[in-house]
């Protein structure tokens, strides 16, 4: 009798054990079944190839990344970022407080945002006429940085807006992924707070600085080189056409002999390019590379401002939109809600491109949850 009750009580055991399982699966999927998966982590020059081999249903990714696989025939555009939010800011340029704090920190600041400022006009009057011989100029740079067809390169660049000011609209989407950070607890409030912040709003107000910006527009050029021996060491993506600024700002045979940086008396060494912008940001904190000024997503540089106290300002702005949510070209994918189940290629849970996939779905009621 004993033996029947012990035996009785283990299978009762054993179903409410089960019970509890099948609840908690229950639960677990009732949370997932509408959700896109993504894939973190996927190098932008991984994507295309990828989606070829049905390794992702999708990614989202920047110019020219998206370009290559639309003209290749491997993907098409199942939605641009400009529709997720316009006008919303991508690139920024970013400088060292350390390096500001030099004797010459300032002035080369200044100089070096003139510069940039030259060549982001330049580029937005190349791209008002393409007919002209500054817009195949602008192509030939852009093919040769980005070591792509001339065919992508002018559908990148046609997608890509080019601007170094900083509105207040560019200062509120950089308090929407600052409070987006806030919301996932990429970034939580206690971190905040030790930096002295009490909101997103006071963060992101203190960390983008528009002095610099503003006096460099009556900066004049400089007939000699007021750094010849300390060059400013420059970081930047490889291959990125959001970022083509700093190659036309670079380059010395198209203006003159000189290139702008040059000609507002700037030494100026461009670094290795690096993977992504967490690495750019790491180059600023690690003494050993010592960075001076970087072109990056504003994202990974709110991010990394915060949690590792990453010693960088923003100071201008280099593009907004100019990225792109890319499906199988032969697939059935026509809206948002046709990813569901589906698993989306993203270059990190930091990216500005994750941010966007993320706002988008969730307009449309559609969680973003880990593959």
């Amino acid at each position: 009798m004993e033996k029947r009750i012990v035996i009785l009580a283990v299978v009762i055991a054993a179903a409410i054990i089960l019970a509890g399982i099948a609840t908690a699966l229950y639960l677990q999927n009732a949370g997932t079944e509408n959700a896109v998966h993504y894939a973190p982590n996927v190098a932008p020059s991984q994507m295309e190839s990828w989606l070829a081999v049905n390794q992702s249903d999708a990614y989202i990714a920047w110019e020219p990344y998206v370009s290559s696989a639309v003209v290749g025939g491997t993907g098409r555009v199942l939605m641009w970022s400009s529709e997720i939010m316009p006008n919303h800011p991508c690139c920024v340029v970013v400088v060292s407080t350390d390096f500001l704090s030099s004797p010459q920190g300032p002035e080369l600041a200044k100089r070096f945002l003139k510069a940039h400022m030259d060549a982001t006009v330049w580029i937005q009057e190349a791209l008002s006429d393409t007919s002209s011989t500054e817009y195949d100029e602008l192509v030939n740079m852009s093919v040769e940085f980005t070591s792509r067809s001339e065919e992508v390169v002018k559908s990148g660049l046609s997608h890509v807006n080019y601007d170094y000011e900083m509105s207040s609209g560019f200062v509120s989407a950089l308090e929407t992924f600052t409070n987006m950070y806030i919301d996932t607890n990429a970034i939580s409030n206690e971190t905040l707070n030790t930096r002295g912040y009490a909101n997103a709003s006071e963060f992101v107000n203190d960390y983008v600085n528009e002095t610099y910006l503003e006096q460099a527009a009556g900066v004049a050029p400089e007939p000699s080189i007021l750094n010849p021996t300390d060059p400013i060491k420059l970081g930047y993506l490889g291959g990125d056409l959001h970022q083509i600024a700093q190659v036309v700002a670079r380059n010395e045979s198209y203006f003159g002999g000189l290139s702008l940086f040059e000609k507002y008396g700037l030494n100026v060494d461009p670094l290795t390019p690096f993977l992504n912008g967490g690495a750019v940001m790491d180059a600023f904190i690690d003494s050993d590379v010592g960075l001076d000024f970087g072109y990056l997503g504003a994202p990974p540089s709110i991010l990394k401002r915060v949690n590792l106290n990453a010693p960088t300002l923003i100071i201008a702005q280099a593009n907004t939109e100019g990225s792109g949510l890319v499906v199988s070209a032969d697939s059935d994918f026509d809206e948002l809600k046709d990813l569901v189940g589906r698993t989306v290629a993203t270059p990190g849970e930091t990216s500005i491109q994750h941010l966007l996939l993320k706002i988008a779905l969730e307009r449309e009621g559609i969680a973003l949850t880990k593959a």
